[in-house]
């Protein structure tokens, strides 16, 4: 899912069809807020309006030991900061 040409990659468990269900019904009443799941646990709050591009790509990827479904423990990746600090 790209919003304003960012991309995110959703959540292994989420239902694509329903987040592009969401995103238009939201566009077409003139905005609304959809969230969705991403990779890792984490979710985002999307505010759609018919001014902001949205795009979604699908392709088929090896399971992600990070999509749980526990959206109470999100998958933290460490920053770079933490890589050139050990240097």
């Amino acid at each position: 899912m790209h919003v304003d040409g960012v991309p995110h990659d959703l959540a292994q468990g989420q239902d694509f069809s329903q987040v592009k269900e969401a995103v238009v019904q939201a566009a077409q009443d003139g905005a609304g807020m959809v969230s969705v799941t991403l990779v890792g646990n984490k979710v985002l709050d999307v505010l759609v309006t018919p001014g902001i591009p949205i795009a979604f790509e699908s392709e088929t990827v090896p399971e992600d030991v990070r999509d749980d479904d526990d959206l109470g423990v999100p998958c933290d990746y460490p920053s770079f900061d933490d890589f050139t600090s050990a240097l």
